[in-house]
C-alpha cells in the first residue's frame, strides 16, 4: 500500500487497498455461509457418524514416534491444525463473517472521505482483515492451543487499530492500556492451559471433550483451577469487572474499529472461551460433578458488570462511550446466563440449562447485530457532524477547537436531518433494550427468567445476579432512551447541526440491512427453534420439526408474555415494565423535546419524537453535581485506584528490576567479557611468529610432563 499511494487506480477505484478487503471478507462470508446451510443439510446424517462432534484435521503440524509394548511403532499426534464445527462455532463465524463484510463496507465511506486518513488506510485495512482472520481462526480451532495462538493474535491487532492515530497521545495511551490489561487476562488463561494439559495430556477437543472426567477419575479441584483460569482470560478479553478498564479508551481508534471489537470480533471472543467450557461440567455428558462454584462465579461477575456498567452510562456524554458501557453491560447479560447454565448442567438440570445456555449464545448473536449497527450509525453521526463543522471552519463561521463531534450535548434535532440513521439507531437501541417483539428481547428475557427460576427454585446464592440483571434492563431503557433522545429529538443544541446532511456514500446500506435483521431477526430465528440448536445442535434441527409455522409463532409469543411458571410471568412483565416504561419515560423527562418548528422526521421515529415533546424537559444540572454522578463520571475510580496501585507497587518494583539489570547482570557479564579480552591478550603476547620461541616452549613443556611423571613415580 505504500508503494502504490500515488497510484490513482489504488486510491480511488481500489480505495487504498479497502475493496481488496472487503473481497477477501466477501470470500469468507460466502464460504461460512455455504458450510452452514451445508451443515444444517447434513445434520441429522452427521450426528449418527460423529456423535454429535465434529473435528476435521488437515495437517500434523508436530507429530512423534512412540513405542508401544508390544514393540510397535505408532504416531502420536501431538499439536495439528485443522477445524471444529458445531453450532456455536458456525454461529459465530456467521455473525464475525458477515458484520466484518459490513463494517469494512462502511470503512470506505467512512475511512476514504476523511482527509486525515488519506495514504493511512492501506495499514487500516491490513490490520482489519488480520484482525477479523484472527476471529475466524479462533472460533474454527480444533484445540485450545490455536485458539490461544489465534486470541493473542486479535490482541495485537486491537493494539494496532486503538492506536490507529497513533500521533495523539489518547490514542496512544488507551492502545497501551487495552493491550496490557487484556493481557493480564491471557497471563491467566495460558496457566490455565498448561493446568489443562498436565490433566489430559492434550489440548484437542476431541481428546478432552470425548470424556472429561477421563472414566471419573480426574480430580474436580484441579479442574476448577483451570477453568477459572480460562474465565480470568475471558474477563479480559470481554472486558468485564474487575478487567473492564480497557474498553471506554478503545474509542480513541476509528469507529469501524469500535464496531469491530464491540460487535464482530474482540468483546465474542471470551464468552465462546466460556461456552467451550460446557463439556466439563455436563455431568449428563461425562462432565466431572463438583463444578458449580464456578457457575456462581460467571454470574456474579455478569451481574455485577451489568449493574455497574448502566450505572457509568447514565452520565456519559460521548456518543461511543455509551455504547461502550452498553456493550460492556449487555456482555455481562451473556456471561449471567453462561454462569447459570453452567450451574445447571453440573446439577444436572439438562433442560434448563439447554433453554439458558441457548438463549445466552442467542443473545449474543441479537447484540452483536444490533451493537455493530449502533456503532455505525454513531460513526454515521460523528462523520456528517465533523464534515458540517469542517464547512463552517473552512468558511470562518466557527473556532474548531471547541467542539466535539462525539459529544451528544451538540447535537440533538438530528432526525430530521439524518432519517436513515435515526431510525437505524431507534431500531438498535429497541433490540437492546428489550422492547417486546424485537431483536434482544427474545434473548434477554431467557436470560433474566432463568436466572430467577434458578434462584427461586434450586440455588439462592443466585439471587443477587438476578437482581442485578432485573435491575439493569430499566437502567439499560434509560441511557439507550437518553442516548437516542439526546441527539435526535428536540432543537438542535449547536449551529453545526444545522448544516448536517445524510450523504456520504458506502454508509447506509450496512444500516439498513442491520435494522431488518434488529428488528425481525430476533423473532424469526426464535420461532425456527435457535435457541435449542445452538445449545444441542445435534439432538435439535434448525426448524419446525413438522410443526406449522403459526403454531410456532403461537408457542412463542405465549411462552415470552404467558409461562407456565407464574413466578416467571411476573418477573417477565416486571422486566418488560421497566425497560419499555420506566427507563424511557425517565430519559424522556430529562432529554426529550419536539422538533424545531418546520422540521419532519422518519415516519419511523416521528412518534417518538413527539412523545418525547410531551414529557417536556427537565433540567438537568441538579443531577449532574450530585456525589453519585460525579462518581459515574469518573468510572468509580477504578482507572484512578488501579493507576495508583500501579505507581505504588508495579512502577517501583520494576524500576529496582531495571537497576539490578542494568548494574549487577549486566555488570557481570560485562566483568567476564573483560577478563576474557585481558586473558586473550596475555595469551596474544606469548604468540610471536617465531619458529625458536615455539620450539622452547615445547621444550619447556615436554621437561615440565617429565618432571611430574618422575614426582609421581617417586
Amino acid at each position: 500500500g505504500q508503494i502504490y499511494n500515488g497510484n490513482k487506480t489504488w486510491k480511488h477505484t481500489l480505495k487504498e487497498g479497502g475493496v481488496i478487503g472487503l473481497s477477501a471478507l466477501l470470500v469468507s462470508l460466502s464460504t461460512a455461509v455455504w458450510v452452514l446451510l451445508d451443515y444444517l443439510r447434513g445434520a441429522r446424517e452427521i450426528s449418527k457418524e460423529a456423535e454429535g462432534r465434529q473435528a476435521s484435521a488437515w495437517i500434523d503440524w508436530i507429530s512423534f514416534d512412540v513405542l508401544q509394548s508390544d514393540y510397535t511403532m505408532t504416531t502420536e499426534r501431538i499439536i495439528g491444525v485443522g477445524v471444529w464445527i458445531d453450532s456455536i462455532t458456525l454461529m459465530l463465524l456467521f455473525v464475525a463473517t458477515f458484520l466484518c463484510f459490513l463494517i469494512c463496507w462502511f470503512s470506505l465511506g467512512y475511512m476514504n472521505t476523511d482527509p486525515i486518513n488519506e495514504d493511512r488506510n492501506h495499514r487500516f485495512y491490513a490490520e482489519f482483515v488480520l484482525f477479523a482472520m484472527g476471529m475466524f481462526g479462533m472460533v474454527l480451532a480444533d484445540n485450545f492451543l490455536w485458539l490461544f495462538i489465534f486470541w493473542e493474535i486479535m490482541g495485537l491487532c486491537s493494539y494496532l487499530l486503538i492506536g490507529f492515530y497513533f500521533w495523539k497521545e489518547s490514542a496512544a495511551y488507551a492502545a497501551k492500556k487495552a493491550f496490557l490489561t487484556t493481557r493480564v487476562g491471557d497471563v491467566f488463561l495460558m496457566v490455565g492451559l498448561l493446568i489443562l494439559y498436565d490433566i489430559y495430556g492434550s489440548l484437542e477437543f476431541s481428546v478432552i471433550f470425548s470424556d472429561p472426567s477421563i472414566g471419573g477419575t480426574v480430580d474436580s479441584d484441579k479442574l476448577f483451577w483451570a477453568l477459572l483460569m480460562l474465565f480470568i482470560g475471558a474477563v479480559g478479553k470481554s472486558a468485564q469487572f474487575p478487567l473492564h478498564v480497557w474498553l471506554p479508551d478503545a474509542m480513541e481508534g476509528p469507529t469501524p474499529v469500535s464496531a469491530l471489537i464491540h460487535a464482530a470480533t474482540m468483546v465474542n471472543a471470551g464468552l465462546y472461551l466460556v461456552a467451550r467450557m460446557v463439556p466439563f461440567v455436563d455431568v449428563g455428558n461425562y462432565g466431572v460433578a463438583g463444578l458449580e462454584d464456578l457457575g456462581l462465579i460467571v454470574a456474579y461477575i455478569g451481574g455485577i458488570t451489568a449493574f455497574m456498567a448502566a450505572s457509568i452510562a447514565f452520565v456519559q456524554n460521548d456518543i461511543k462511550k455509551v455504547l461502550a458501557y452498553s456493550t460492556m453491560s449487555q456482555l455481562a447479560y451473556i456471561f449471567t446466563g453462561l454462569g447459570v447454565s453452567l450451574w445447571f448442567y453440573n446439577h444436572g438440570k439438562e433442560e434448563a440449562a439447554i433453554l439458558v445456555f441457548g438463549g445466552s449464545m442467542f443473545h449474543l448473536f441479537n447484540h452483536a447485530m444490533a451493537k455493530g449497527m449502533l456503532f455505525m450509525a454513531s460513526g454515521s453521526v460523528i462523520h456528517e457532524v465533523h464534515h458540517a463543522h469542517d464547512h463552517l471552519d473552512e468558511g470562518g463561521e466557527h473556532d474548531h477547537h471547541d467542539f466535539d463531534p462525539q459529544d451528544m450535548r451538540n447535537m440533538g434535532g438530528l432526525a430530521s436531518k439524518m432519517p436513515v440513521t435515526s431510525a437505524a439507531m431507534m431500531i438498535g437501541s429497541m433490540s437492546i433494550i428489550g422492547i417486546p417483539l424485537i431483536g434482544g428481547f427474545w434473548s434477554k428475557e431467557a436470560i433474566v427468567a432463568k436466572t430467577w427460576k434458578a434462584s427461586l427454585d434450586y440455588e439462592p446464592l443466585l439471587m443477587g445476579p438476578a437482581i442485578l440483571v432485573l435491575i439493569t434492563a430499566g437502567m439499560t431503557g434509560f441511557y439507550m432512551s437518553r442516548m437516542w433522545l439526546m441527539t435526535f429529538a428536540g432543537e438542535p443544541k449547536h449551529e453545526v447541526v444545522e448544516h448536517v446532511h445524510e450523504s456520504t456514500p458506502w454508509i447506509k446500506e450496512p444500516l439498513v440491512i442491520l435494522t431488518v435483521i434488529s428488528a425481525l431477526g430476533g423473532f424469526g430465528l426464535a420461532v425456527l427453534g435457535v435457541v435449542k440448536w445452538l445449545a444441542k445442535p445435534y439432538n435439535y434441527d434448525l426448524g419446525t420439526n413438522g410443526e406449522p409455522i403459526l403454531d410456532r409463532v403461537i408457542y412463542e409469543l405465549e411462552h415470552a408474555f404467558l409461562p407456565d411458571d407464574p413466578n416467571l410471568r411476573i418477573v417477565g412483565w416486571t422486566t418488560i415494565f421497566l425497560s419499555l416504561v420506566v427507563g424511557p419515560i425517565f430519559a424522556a423527562r430529562i432529554h426529550g423535546g419536539a422538533l424545531k418548528e418546520g422540521h419532519s422526521s422518519n415516519p419511523l421515529v416521528s412518534w417518538l419524537v413527539w412523545l418525547s415533546g410531551k414529557f417536556g424537559s427537565q433540567d438537568a444540572t441538579e443531577i449532574s453535581k450530585s456525589t453519585l454522578a460525579q462518581a459515574l463520571e469518573n468510572r468509580l475510580y477504578f482507572d484512578y485506584y488501579y493507576e495508583m496501585a500501579l505507581s505504588k507497587t508495579v512502577i517501583p518494583i520494576s524500576e529496582v528490576a531495571a537497576w539490578f539489570d542494568k548494574n549487577i547482570i549486566d555488570g557481570i557479564i560485562k566483568r567476564v567479557e573483560s577478563n576474557s579480552s585481558l586473558g586473550s591478550f596475555q595469551i596474544r603476547r606469548a604468540t610471536t611468529g617465531r619458529a625458536s620461541d615455539y620450539v622452547l616452549m615445547v621444550a619447556v613443556g615436554m621437561l615440565s610432563i617429565f618432571l611430574l611423571s618422575l614426582g609421581v613415580s617417586g
